[in-house]
């Protein structure tokens, strides 16, 4: 069961992504499932956590969640998936992370700031292997698809 904290937390995250969509310009019927992703992924990473696994799993797994929902909504509004995608990921970028790093380097603590750069750098990095991943599996399904569709229509000739 969610508590409170999580649900205002889910709040913002749909919030953020919708002001980063409206921020992007994108179209008025892609606002809600830019949005909506956004939301939707940042569940999958508290669900994550909640289930005892670490904040890069959780945020590997929320970032093919982004890749996922951004796709089939892609397709289904015939638009490209980076539209979804960039909204939805929003959540994900570990802020916290950042401004440790930062205040850590200002304030001279390098041990700290070396420890808090190295979390940031790995999360975003895992951000980008949960997106790439999906992106990958999906060119391979076309290309496989276009083949088969090449194949066809020469055998009917």
């Amino acid at each position: 069961m969610l508590t409170v904290t999580e649900l205002v937390q889910l709040l913002m995250a749909f919030t953020g992504s919708m002001g980063f969509a409206i921020l992007f310009h994108i179209g008025r019927k892609s606002l809600l499932p830019a949005s909506l992703g956004g939301a939707l992924a940042w569940l999958v990473y508290l669900a994550v956590i909640h289930a005892g696994k670490g904040y890069m799993i959780a945020s590997f797994l929320g970032a093919v969640f982004c890749g996922l929902w951004s796709e089939l909504w892609a397709r289904k509004l015939r638009q490209p998936a980076t539209v979804f995608l960039i909204s939805a990921v929003i959540p994900l970028i570990p802020g916290n992370a950042l401004y440790q790093t930062m205040n850590s380097l200002v304030t001279g603590e390098m041990r700290a700031a070396w420890k808090w750069g190295i979390a940031t750098v790995l999360t975003m990095v895992f951000v980008a292997m949960g997106t790439s991943f999906v992106a990958a599996v999906f060119i391979m399904k076309e290309r496989i698809s276009d083949k088969r569709r090449t194949q066809d229509s020469g055998r009917q000739s």
